[in-house]
């Protein structure tokens, strides 16, 4: 029998080989099983679609798998890494364009590569997760705007789920919930992790959707939903601050305005007691004074600049701060931390980074004012350099920001092929292009 005849013979029998196979390991080794089942998808996955895979790896991780171990480290370092690597491969396969995007994570994990060879080594995990984001905005940049669309749409999905599982979270238990530092009420971060991770990134995408998108009823369903979760979470500044950003759509977007202020109003009788506790206490103590208020961070600031002597130029290494503090808490701002952990050479670098980001956003409106968001509540906490927001912001500004680059480096449709020999070249009609953000 010929091997052609016989393959054709045994090929039906695959199927069912891999029903009874997946069964049996089902019931002797579930565990396993699983894992087996999970990697060949991922695999398949990535064969077939390796952008969108290394995408929703390095997007998911922060946002879904952040407080789930894996050995050493956590599940969303293992699902970052691997995106990155598929990423990589994507990236030189092809021809690529940059972005300033990029500067921003690329001259964090100078600094922290410059402190962590001034403190013996330490520093490789934020290295790998700052180039990780590199490589994610690369990957975005280089795609066609109806794809960065679709990535930012999927990113919208995304949070308006993991908000879903933190409203769910005082019903279910599941994840277990915070206390509030004044002893009333608790405070609810989901799947994202802490509130605050929670509260700055769905800020985010909130401003994004209010400025940015057309208000559809699924979109305004999404944005009540991320309003009702950001008040579940009970973080002052990051409500505070998405406040003063939302006044200048009292007449930029008024009936949007109003769309979330008829919810966030029907929400109060549920969760007003977590809101109100906590911005009484600033009404109580003047703010000052008081354990989580701003004084409390003002004390912070001023241990953590304390600690940087004698390690003025290179800091004392990525992730060492809560060693140096007394109540082994963080400096609670991305500029201190900054500067206590790099130093004022890897703090110089940084800037630079952040000049080029800032410069980029000022070619759209909803741009600068997610930045706004981002600079203003890094005063308070890190908030560049949480994974989750940094992610989030990253694919929000690769969408917002003008630029076609991508549009050629992606495979073209049959219908945008160059004509045969002999046919007719159709004319084109050429659009004049509008930064994404801008009023319609």
């Amino acid at each position: 029998m010929s091997p052609t005849r016989l393959h054709a013979r045994l090929w039906p029998l695959a199927p069912g080989v891999a029903i009874v196979a997946t069964v049996a390991g089902a019931v002797l080794a579930p565990l396993a099983t699983g894992a087996a089942v999970l990697g060949l998808a991922v695999l398949c996955a990535t064969v077939r679609r390796p952008r969108a895979t290394a995408v929703a790896a390095m997007v998911g991780g922060p946002l879904f798998l952040s407080g789930y171990a894996a050995g050493p480290v956590t599940l969303d370092n293992v699902t970052v890494l691997y995106g990155a690597a598929v990423g990589t491969g994507w990236l030189l396969a092809r021809r690529r364009v940059g972005t300033p995007l990029a500067a921003w994570p690329a001259a964090l994990a100078l600094a922290v590569t410059l402190a962590a060879a001034a403190n013996g080594g330490a520093g490789l995990p934020g290295t790998a997760r700052f180039l990780s984001l590199v490589v994610l905005v690369l990957l975005v940049a280089n795609s066609a705007p109806e794809t960065r669309r679709r990535t930012t749409t999927w990113v919208e999905i995304g949070v308006t789920v993991g908000a879903l599982v933190l409203i769910a979270q005082p019903l279910t238990g599941y994840p277990e919930a915070f206390g509030t530092a004044e002893g009333v009420g608790q405070r609810f971060g989901g799947l994202f992790g802490h509130p605050n991770f929670a509260a700055y990134t769905i800020c985010l995408v909130l401003l994004y959707q209010l400025y940015a998108t057309r208000f559809t009823a699924l979109r305004l369903g999404s944005a009540a939903t991320l309003l009702l979760a950001l008040l579940l979470t009970g973080s002052r500044a990051a409500l505070l601050v998405f406040v003063v950003l939302l006044l200048p759509a009292l007449w930029l977007r008024a009936r949007r305005f109003f769309g979330l202020l008829l919810p966030a109003v029907a929400a109060l009788p549920f969760v007003g007691t977590t809101v109100v506790t906590r911005l009484a206490s600033i009404a109580e103590t003047g703010g000052l004074s008081g354990r989580n208020a701003s004084g409390w961070r003002f004390g912070q600031w001023q241990d953590a600049l304390e600690a940087t002597r004698g390690h003025e130029l290179l800091g004392i290494g990525w992730g060492q701060t809560v060693s140096v503090m007394g109540d082994e808490l963080g400096a609670h701002s991305t500029y201190v931390q900054l500067w206590l952990e790099v130093g004022r050479i890897g703090s110089l670098v940084a800037a630079v980074g952040l000049a080029v980001l800032l410069l980029a956003a000022r070619a759209s409106r909803t741009a600068l004012v997610l930045v706004a968001y981002a600079l203003i509540t890094s005063i308070s906490d890190p908030v560049l350099l949480y994974p989750a927001c940094l992610t989030v912001l990253l694919v929000l500004l690769a969408h917002l920001l003008p630029g076609d680059e991508g549009a050629s480096l992606d495979p073209q449709p049959p219908s945008a092929a160059a004509p045969r020999a002999g046919e007719a070249r159709t004319a084109v009609p050429i659009a004049t292009r509008r930064p994404q953000g801008a009023p319609a």
